[in-house]
């Protein structure tokens, strides 16, 4: 069933994504220690707000487009 499949993989993605949060995590822990960590954060969270603004801005182009 197509719909197992499509669970799944999103099972296995979310799983994958929990590895590579947790290396890049201990890595830059390693590279820059607990000194930048606010700065980081900032980082983090500009850089969260404007992929969310760009995905929004991309979900509202096609729907317009598609309303056409």
């Amino acid at each position: 069933m197509r719909l197992t499949k499509v669970i799944i993989g999103e099972i296995v993605l979310i799983l994958a994504s929990v590895l590579i949060f947790r290396s890049v995590w201990i890595l830059l822990d390693q590279y820059f220690g607990s000194s930048y960590l606010v700065i980081l954060l900032i980082i983090g969270v500009v850089l969260a707000v404007l992929s969310l603004a760009w995905i929004n801005h991309e979900v509202n182009a096609k729907q317009q487009y598609s309303h056409q």
